[in-house]
């Protein structure tokens, strides 16, 4: 999986899902993650495979 599509599967779950909760369960911080859905800057690999995890595990 590469960063668009972890990006638009993030989208996804953000109209079920509050970007605040998601940033409490992984531990990334909210603005990392508001930059990362509007494609302003890309995961470090330890910060996507933490998305990843929660996005397909849950």
């Amino acid at each position: 999986m590469g960063q668009e599509e972890l990006r638009g599967l993030y989208r996804e779950r953000l109209k079920r899902e509050k970007q605040q909760y998601i940033a409490e369960a992984t531990g990334i911080n909210g603005s990392v993650l508001s930059r990362f859905k509007n494609a302003k800057i890309d995961l470090y690999p330890h910060l996507f495979k933490k998305l990843e995890a929660y996005i397909l595990n849950s």
